[in-house]
């Protein structure tokens, strides 16, 4: 179990991680006065964030309870999310920049967690 927690600890780390680059970026938004801007940091960074959540709760099950049943709902994830962003993109009035922009709050927030993973293991490893 040690290494469940270690991996649900670094993961739930990321989400936190998108959050913050999420909300200072929509503190950014409010500063250009756009609507439509901050609506579409907004959805996009709320489907980035719950994509990741249901990907890993689905991801965990397989490789920790080692169950193949979970693969149907990666398809239905799938279609869900397809289905979510076909719905923001052509119903409510968002600007597509700024939704690809939160949806893309969740590559630095991985990167910002692999790096402070490795500068950790490098502590551990010299000291």
């Amino acid at each position: 179990m040690p290494a469940r927690q270690g991996e649900i600890r670094k993961l739930t780390s990321i989400e936190k991680r998108t959050g913050q680059i999420l909300i200072l970026l929509l503190l950014t938004s409010l500063w250009l006065q756009s609507w439509p801007v901050s609506l579409g940091l907004i959805l996009g960074g709320g489907v980035a964030i719950l994509n990741f959540h249901w990907l890993w709760r689905i991801m965990e099950k397989m490789i920790f309870d080692k169950k193949k049943i979970y693969c149907l709902q990666v398809l239905v994830k799938f279609f869900a999310l397809l289905a979510g962003i076909f719905f923001v993109l052509r119903f409510i009035e968002v600007n597509f920049i700024a939704f690809v922009v939160g949806i893309s709050t969740l590559l630095p927030a991985i990167l910002w967690v692999i790096i402070q993973e490795s500068l950790r293991a490098e502590g551990k490893a010299n000291g």
